[in-house]
């Protein structure tokens, strides 16, 4: 399972969850060899509360009797008795779970079919490698358990009460205010423009996740009112950057449901002619799954959009099951790679693979191609190698305020990494 024969320098982790030790770790491997590295590499780490078990059932016998259980699993999938993926459907069931390193001979997309799988039944994962998996991946795996297992603050769990009379009020206030992500042109390094994100802090401070209130406004037919609330808001800050020779383009999100509502291209073409914008410095983002929604109504709207001059964007590429249709139906301007082909695409061939027709396809269509979800040095690296075109992530910048935007744009120009991490203390 760990390749010992690795020129990293096997000693305690300093920052391993207090859990792990006490807690300990469950090995499931049906190979001794595997076991046994697995067992030296952790202890190397500081870690002594080992268990190993040689199959699935046993595994599951130690978890129903240790309470709380092992902080982590370190599971194979071949294996006889119970497999690894039985083990996964019956650790879903289970009250008290443990984390889940995977660990497979099986080739990646076997591998990341799997992972998946365990992420929606609600395991928390913090790894899923080929074998032998190497010391460095697995000391960054167990790294992850603080975060990966963090239980959310009060905050957040006091948003799941918003209504609809809330959600009316927010927007009568204009409560809900428009942050934005900067993306970066990777041939630059320099800032090409901006995501606005809908952001939301009640009355009481509390923020509100847009996963809740963006579906409250699609059921209860205000998804159109939020969208000009925004749109709004966006347009006053472009002027307020115009006016200090800031021209930066902003890409905005469109609903499923904006786009069946007829009057709502009119709406935002004369919003935008009032407030004496350019067209061409608005992309609306639309994501595949609206296309499919109403789709005379989404080309209508996105082609008048497109004849007024506005940028069209086809939203987290590749989630859908029908993308190269959906690029010869629509008029595209750009081309938005979703976060789960980047992610481990520099350590995994078969995400590269993917990763590299995603740019290739927006290449020769003649249109921007830009990732998001970028958190590593590594997957900015790669995405420049493959020619795409921008990126935006967490690396290089977190949403902020249209009001803190400039500063940052600043810092940005002044620095030869244009890393969040460098730039802004609070990223």
């Amino acid at each position: 399972m760990i390749s010992l024969h690795s020129s990293i320098n096997l000693s305690p982790v300093d920052d391993l969850h207090e859990d792990l030790y006490q807690r300990g770790i469950l090995v499931v491997d049906d190979s001794s060899m595997h076991r046994y590295s697995a067992h030296l590499c952790l202890r190397a780490f500081g870690i002594d509360n080992i268990v190993e078990v040689p199959n699935g059932k046993l595994a599951l016998d130690h978890l129903t009797r240790q309470v709380p259980p092992p902080a982590v699993m370190m599971l194979d999938l071949e294996m006889p008795v119970m497999d690894g993926i039985e083990v996964l459907q019956q650790i879903a069931t289970l009250a008290h779970k443990p984390a889940v390193i995977l660990a497979s001979s099986s080739d990646e997309v076997l591998i990341s079919a799997v992972a998946t799988m365990a992420e929606a039944l609600g395991i928390t994962l913090l790894g899923a490698f080929r074998k032998p998996i190497n010391p460095a991946d697995l000391s960054d795996a167990l790294s992850s358990y603080a975060a990966a297992t963090e239980v959310p603050e009060p905050q957040i769990k006091n948003a799941l009460n918003i209504d609809l009379a809330q959600l009316k009020q927010a927007l009568e206030r204009a409560s809900i205010q428009v942050f934005y992500q900067p993306k970066i042109d990777l041939s630059t390094m320099k800032v090409a423009g901006v995501e606005a994100l809908a952001r939301w802090k009640n009355t009481q401070g509390d923020w509100i996740p847009p996963s809740l209130f963006i579906p409250l406004a699609e059921e209860h037919g205000l998804i159109g009112d939020l969208t000009l609330s925004l749109l709004e808001q966006i347009l006053q800050d472009m002027n307020t950057w115009w006016e200090q020779g800031n021209y930066i383009p902003v890409a905005m999100n469109l609903s499923a449901k904006s786009l069946a509502e007829f009057n709502l291209a009119n709406e935002i073409i004369q919003r935008v002619i009032r407030q004496g914008i350019p067209a061409h410095f608005i992309t609306f983002e639309i994501t595949e799954s609206a296309l499919v929604v109403d789709l005379p109504s989404a080309l209508a709207t996105i082609s008048r959009l497109r004849l007024k001059g506005f940028g069209i964007s086809i939203d987290d590429y590749g989630t859908g099951f029908s993308s190269m249709q959906q690029l010869s139906r629509f008029p595209f301007s750009e081309l938005k790679i979703d976060r789960s082909f980047v992610h481990g695409a520099p350590e995994r061939q078969y995400l590269r693979n993917i990763l590299k027709s995603a740019i290739d396809t927006g290449i020769r269509l003649g249109i921007t191609t830009v990732a998001e979800g970028v958190e590593t040095e590594a997957e900015l690296h790669l995405l420049k190698s493959l020619g795409c075109n921008q990126a935006q992530g967490f690396l290089l910048a977190r949403p902020l305020p249209g009001r803190e935007l400039l500063g940052w744009i600043e810092r940005a120009a002044q620095s030869q990494t244009p890393y969040a991490k460098h730039l802004y203390p609070d990223s």
